[in-house]
Order: C-alpha cells, then structure tokens, then sequence
C-alpha cells in the first residue's frame, strides 16, 4: 500500500511535467501556435512564462518543498535507534548526504534571503552574479560539480546499485542508494531531460541563438525566430524552450524527496555497511 501511494505520486508528478511542457511549448511557439490555430488570437511573440520559470516562480517554490519535506524525512530517520546500529562509515555516509541536503535546499533559499529578504553582505554583491546570498552564483565550479554529483546520484543510483549488491559488506550502502525501483522511473525521466542538451553541446552540435550575425527579416529575443527552423528544432529536442535548468533541478528535488520516503521504511542490517 505505502508504495503504491508514492506511484501513484509518480504519475501525478509526470503529470505535472507534461503540463509543463505544453505550456512551455505553447508560450516559446506562441507565434506559430496563434498562427495556424484560428480559434486562438493571434500573438507575436515568444517567451518563456515567468511566472512558471523565473526566480521565485511556481517550479523554484516546488523545489524548495519537496526538499524541506526530505529534510523532514532523514530527521525523522535519524530519530530512529535502528539507524545507530550499522557501521560507522555507512552512518557518516548517511550524515554527510543529509548534510548535502540542507545545503541543497538553503542554496535554492539564497540561505532565508529569498525569504526574510535581506541585503547581501559586500561579500556577496561583489563576487555573487546575481548579488544575492549564495554560492551557487559565484562560479561555474560552485554551480556545476554540485549539479554533476546530482545528475549522477539521481540518474545513475540503480546502475550503483547492480556493482554494490554483489558485495554482502556493503549491503546497507546498496540498500540506501537504490531502495526501490520505483527510483529507476525518475531517473530514466531525469536522464531523458539531460542527455539530449549535454550530449549536443559536448559535441558541438546544439545551434545557439544567432546573437551577432542574423537576416534583415530575422527578430531578436522576445519576438520570434521566423526563418531560423534549425534553431526552432534544436530546442524542441533538447527542452530549451522552457528553462531547463530549472525542470532539472525539480526533477533532482523530487528525486530525493521520493528516496527519502523510501530509505525510512527500510530495516538496515546490524553491524555493517
């Protein structure tokens, strides 16, 4: 029963990705859409919706939810005496990701500044992108080796799991890593989400917004990107026309909500690891 409810999370939560891509389809394509579609006003013009994509939207507010209810989770599986009883290194391997995700979900809250709304410190303002107070906005390495260790982590748990279940002392890190299978259906998700655009760009493919040389009939970003079809097409492969980095990262979130679910019904076995 207990799984069942959390599948049935599962497609509620695809669901609610499909929603978002047909609004992100619908607003980025708007001007086709309007077009050809008569029951619909003609718009000239395309975006990406703020409201949903933007800081302080609908998906960012999702993220820092399903990470506050996992932080509640793990302190709920720390409260149990059962945790205590396995070896020392899989208990600090527990705490050191518990540790990941707090720090995880105060960076998505700027650390209470998104929400208490202070001003950033002089630290902040002058190395931070965005001035605000946090370290992901500092450099590419602060933002994308946290973002590499995730997308392996959420993607790649149940391959993990294959090599570590061979081996009997490690059992409860195995247990941990990929408790159950209804993980493997986020992570195929999560992978179909960033396969595409890292594997085009790594090779040099992905056709770029044209920002210095373009047509006399050729309009700029908002408007839209009449005789560009190559440009059009890349992003409907690659789902850049919604804010990708943004579905990655709830798709992540969600992830470790559901794995948190999951780790607190588990019986870890006494004394190992």
């Amino acid at each position: 029963m207990k799984y069942l409810k959390l599948n049935s999370l599962n497609y509620f939560f695809i669901f609610l990705i499909l929603f978002l891509l047909l609004q992100g389809v619908y607003s980025f394509y708007k001007y086709k859409i309007s077009f050809y579609l008569e029951f619909i006003k003609y718009s000239y013009s395309s975006n990406i919706s703020p409201l949903i994509w933007n800081e302080n939207g609908i998906v960012e507010y999702l993220q820092v939810i399903f990470l506050l209810f996992a932080i509640l989770n793990f302190i709920i599986l720390l409260k149990k005496k059962e945790i205590y009883n396995v070896s020392n290194y899989f208990l600090y391997f527990v705490y050191l990701y518990f540790i990941g995700i707090i720090y995880f979900f105060l960076e998505e809250i700027s650390w209470g500044q998104q929400i208490f709304h202070w001003e950033s410190s002089n630290f902040f303002k002058t190395v931070n992108k965005q001035q605000e107070t946090n370290f992901h906005n500092i450099s590419n390495l602060l933002n994308q080796f946290p973002r590499s260790l995730l997308i392996i982590w959420c993607s790649l748990s149940f391959i993990i799991f294959k090599y570590l279940h061979h081996y009997k002392n490690l059992q409860n890190f195995s247990l941990f890593i990929f408790p159950n299978i209804l993980l493997k259906k986020i992570s195929l998700l999560i992978i179909l989400f960033v396969v595409p655009n890292l594997l085009l760009k790594k090779l040099n493919l992905y056709i770029e917004y044209p920002t210095t040389t373009c047509p006399i009939d050729c309009y700029f970003y908002p408007y839209p990107v009449e005789y560009i079809e190559s440009f059009e097409i890349m992003n409907l492969m690659t789902f850049n026309f919604i804010k990708l980095s943004e579905l990655q990262e709830l798709l992540f979130t969600y992830y470790i909500l559901i794995h948190s679910f999951l780790i607190n019904k588990l019986k870890f076995i006494k004394n190992s690891s």
